[in-house]
């Protein structure tokens, strides 16, 4: 760890009153001071501010390790993690279920549901979306089936369970990454939130590395009406 991310560390630690490391593994716990600074300077370069929704609601949540980075950054009256491979089974023997489970166990009013997003009928003031499936290489790195590529689908349910005035948090891989999930997010109803303020600072990237770097937009319910997104189809 290099001396300016120890010290990006002491930081968040002190605004946000958290210390991931006394709950956590020491790589899990840098990967979420990665995501809490993620969220810290990505809501600072679009002028906004921090939410408190009563519901959050993350799609595609894995086994949920960052329930703890949400709860300290928007402090949700409920937070709710969906996954659909919540029964992938690991070496040790462990499901994601059993994983999530003692995540979400060491966060207040936090719960994990295993479940095909797309069909998940269920109103959020605050829906996140870390790092989504938008392409085929994405899922096969994954060992998932090309039958879930569906931006449509997805976005398309992300508007229908945003509430009024609720805002839709993404973080994507790199610039074209986020530059395509744009144009799903317009297709499916949704218009951007903030205001850019210009070249975005580099995360300190604590945690896993990753081949680009993360890029985090917000998005409304776009106030004129447009279609539904599972009639609309973009070329990729």
């Amino acid at each position: 760890m290099t001396l300016e991310q120890a010290q990006r560390i002491a930081a968040l630690r002190s605004r946000y009153q958290v210390q991931f490391e006394m709950q956590m593994s020491a790589a899990t716990s840098l990967n979420n001071y990665d995501y809490l600074d993620i969220l810290d300077r990505g809501f600072d370069e679009l002028g906004l501010a921090r939410p408190s929704p009563d519901v959050l609601c993350d799609v595609g949540c894995a086994s949920f390790w960052y329930a703890a980075t949400l709860a300290a950054f928007f402090r949700p009256r409920q937070l709710l993690g969906v996954d659909l491979e919540g029964h992938r089974l690991f070496r040790d023997g462990r499901t994601r279920i059993d994983y999530a489970a003692g995540y979400v166990a060491r966060v207040p009013h936090a719960r994990f549901v295993v479940g095909d997003y797309r069909r998940h009928a269920e109103p959020a003031d605050l829906i996140t979306a870390w790092f989504p499936f938008l392409s085929a290489p994405a899922l096969l790195a994954w060992r998932l089936p090309l039958s879930l590529l569906d931006p449509a689908g997805l976005f398309g349910r992300i508007r229908r369970n945003l509430t009024p005035g609720g805002l839709f948090v993404m973080v994507n891989h790199g610039p074209a990454e986020a530059a395509l999930a744009a144009e799903w997010c317009v297709a499916a109803g949704l218009e951007r939130a903030g205001t850019d303020r210009g070249a975005a600072r580099e995360p300190l990237a604590c945690g896993a590395p990753r081949p680009l770097p993360a890029r985090l937009s917000c998005w409304r319910l776009a106030t004129a009406s447009r279609p539904d997104a599972a009639d609309i189809r973009i070329n990729q």
